[in-house]
Formats: C-alpha cells, structure tokens, sequence
C-alpha cells in the first residue's frame, strides 16, 4: 500500500495529479523521493486516499471502522510529556526561519499558492489552557508568515478571536508528518474544550508522546516530521484563495489570519506529507466519512435505537448528504431523525431514510425505496435558513444553507404490498460463477 515514486516530480500539480489518480483507482499511498527543486527532499501524498488505507492506520477491517469510531472516540488516553524527541534533531529559529526550503506543494489548477494541506495545528484555549487539534489549510505568504484559514465556528478560530480580545495573537504550532490517529482524532466532533490528543490516545491505544515548543508555550507530537510554531498577528487578516476544496469547487477569496513564524523544527531527513482536497473521492473526505458517520449513528440512536446504517454518501462529499436505514416502530419516527439531523449544524444538507432491508450503501436499492416506498408531497421535508458550517456553493449566503429530508420508509401495519419481489433458491445455485 505505499508506492515509491522514483521520477522528478514538481511541487506545482505534479504532486497533486498522482494523487489525484491513486484516490481515483484506490491505489497505495505515494512517496515522492525526487522533489524539483528540493534536493534531499521526499513529499508522502494519499496516505488517507482510500477506506482501505484509513482501516490500516487504524489497525481494523474496513467494515467495522464506524463501530470502531464508536467505541474508541470514547476510549480517551492521556497524553505523555516528553523532554524531546525525534522532532527537535533540526532546528530553525530566528534568521533561520525559511518556509521557501520547504517542498509545500500547490494542488489545485486555479489555487492560488501552495499550502500546507495537512498539517495538525495545537493551540490553547486563551481562557482554559486546554488544548485544540485540528487541520486547517495555510497559504504560504513569505518566508516567515502563513495564512491560517480557521472559521470563527470552528474551535481554532473562535480561540483565535479569544486572544484577539485580549490584544494578543494565539501560539499555534503545526505539526506536519504525524502519527495517522492524531490526523483522525483531530477530526473527531467532539465539544469545544476536549482535549483531541485524548481521543487520539483513545484510537492508538496508547498515549500520544509529546514535547515543548521551543519559542511558544504549546506541546507537539515528539515524533513529528516537521513542526512550524508561530504566533497569529492580532487583528492582521489576508485574501486567502481561491482554493480548491472539498464540495469539489473553487472556495472564494476569503479574509483569513495570519501566523508569524517563530521557529520550524524536524527530523533529519524529514519527509514532508502533503493531503489532496477537491471533486470527491479524495484524502479529505475519506478522513471525514466515518467521523460524520459516528456523529450521524449517535444522534439517530437517541432518537431511534434500531438505527441499522448510516451511510455518508460520496457524491455528497461524505458530509451533506446521508442516507440512514431503521428498524421503524411508530409512523413518524423518520420525520423526527430528518429533523434533528438537519439541526445539528456539521453540513447535512440531505437525509433520506430508508427502511432496514434497503442497503444504505447501494444506490439502486436506495433509489427502489425512492421509487416505491415514498409520495413526494407526502414524505418531503424542506426546511429553509439554517445555520451551518458549509463551503457549499449554492447557499444564499455564507454559514446558511437550507436541508431537506425524505422519508422512503414503508408505513406501519400492514405493508405487504411494499415488500420486495424474491425469487427462493438463488443462493443454490452453483452453477453460475461471479
């Protein structure tokens, strides 16, 4: 599962086309080991390219990653502090500070510069001192500044505004070339205030190994390839885009805070990892598919316990549409899940529910339910001005966007009519081979 790519590569589009095509044939995550214009440089990309690969790091078979994401986002361990580590062999501060040495990799056709795509920002609440990880894009400024795309509704940029308040910029290192559950953990929807190195901890079982910044009060992954500290310049903001991203469409030129650099840090010989987003599949929604999928399950169970799937579709970016199916015991039980899933606010846009002998994962079955369990002024809800955290291009206006359900459920009672038509005996038949 891990391709050594042998030939030079460019940093602009190059990088990014193979993986590009490794997401589109579910190939093996790719090691770059000849970098234009880096001499000594190798670049990982597609190391979350599939289900397959997201299942590796994860040590677990691909059908049980949802209940794997269930019990272990749960399972949280603390984290472990270090004196130093493997990330504190090469260190850059001062005048040494140069981003341009760097192999950072441009992706998209229309992107406005190369970003880092995949690097894991730790920084502290200004009011509790407790940490946040997350993944947040940084356009490349200068040799010393980045751009650090973090909405207000996201927990890294509500804390950016916190310290703001307090006239002072937010300490954020970012660590590039981490150990693959601190990536999954940070995705996880967990509240404002938990700690993701916990849940991290959780998923590997065993504590994520840390160590001190050098020029900023925030603790890092010891064994980290590369790790960039910087401080976010009070009230500085700077055009960040177009960027290609994960709805598979350009975002638009947004205002975005800065991060001065204070210090870089790696291994020797690091190995810089970049991670692809855009037109789905690619690393960033299998990243996201099973966190969603977690947060999608426990907030139907509580409404429905028989919950049967939950399927965060692709052409749905893995985010905005969902199809569930139930063991449905009163009438309107799916009107309730459409609607409190459309409450929640993590981007689903569409849900439709479907009955537990429909295999949430096939769209012609999906489709069937559609065609012959649901009566569209009947089992449609659209609900309009919703507040949400969406880069979907069609919303009228940016965080609003409006969701609609559909229950293709069969109803109560008596339902015969509905069952599907079976032929007995199919499974005897030997003489077929597939």
């Amino acid at each position: 599962q891990l391709l050594r790519v042998s030939q030079t590569v460019d940093p602009q589009f190059e990088i990014a086309a193979g993986i590009r095509k490794t997401s589109d044939v579910e190939g093996p995550a790719l090691l770059f080991e000849s970098v234009k214009g880096y001499p000594g440089w190798r670049v990982l990309g597609g190391l979350f390219a599939t289900r397959k690969l997201i299942a590796l790091s994860l040590e677990t078979p691909e059908d049980r990653l949802l209940e794997r994401y269930l019990t272990l986002e749960e399972k949280r361990v603390a984290p472990e502090l270090l004196a130093t580590g493997p990330v504190k062999e090469v260190r850059w501060t001062g005048d040494e500070v140069d981003l341009y040495r760097l192999p950072m990799v441009t992706h998209s056709e229309k992107d406005i510069g190369p970003y880092i795509t995949i690097g894991v920002q730790i920084g502290k609440d200004p009011d509790t001192g407790v940490r946040n990880v997350s993944v947040h894009r940084m356009l490349l400024l200068d040799k010393d500044r980045l751009s650090l795309w973090a909405p207000p509704d996201h927990h890294l940029g509500r804390m950016i505004l916190k310290a703001e308040e307090r006239k002072r910029g937010l300490e954020v290192a970012t660590a590039i070339g981490v150990d693959p559950a601190i990536v999954i953990g940070s995705q996880a929807k967990v509240p404002f205030g938990i700690d993701e190195f916990y849940v991290a901890g959780g998923l590997r079982g065993a504590a994520v190994k840390l160590t001190r910044c050098e020029t900023i009060d925030v603790e890092v992954p010891a064994s980290a390839e590369i790790v960039i500290e910087g401080v976010t310049i009070p009230g500085e903001r700077v055009p960040d885009g177009p960027y290609g991203e994960y709805p598979g469409c350009y975002s638009e030129v947004k205002q975005s805070p800065v991060l001065k650099v204070t210090a870089i840090t790696m291994r020797e010989n690091a190995i810089y990892q970049t991670a692809l987003t855009g037109f789905p599949v690619t690393e960033n929604h299998a990243l996201i598919e099973y966190a969603n999928a977690a947060v999608v399950y426990r907030e139907v169970k509580k409404i429905v316990p028989e919950v049967k799937a939950v399927h965060m579709t692709p052409g749905g970016t893995f985010r905005h549409h969902v199809v569930i199916s139930i063991k449905k015991r009163t009438q309107e039980e799916a009107r309730n899940v459409i609607l409190a899933l459309l409450a929640l606010g993590i981007g689903v846009k569409q849900v439709t529910v479907v009955d537990e002998d429909i295999d949430v994962y096939d769209p012609l079955e999906v489709e069937w339910a559609l065609s012959t369990r649901m009566q569209p002024d009947r089992d449609i809800i659209i609900i309009p001005r919703l507040a949400c955290s969406t880069l979907d291009p069609s919303v009228p206006a940016p965080r609003i966007t409006a969701g609609w359900g559909i229950d293709a459920t069969m109803p109560t009672g008596d339902n015969e009519r509905f069952q599907k038509v079976r032929v007995p005996g199919v499974e005897n038949v030997t003489y077929l081979k597939v």
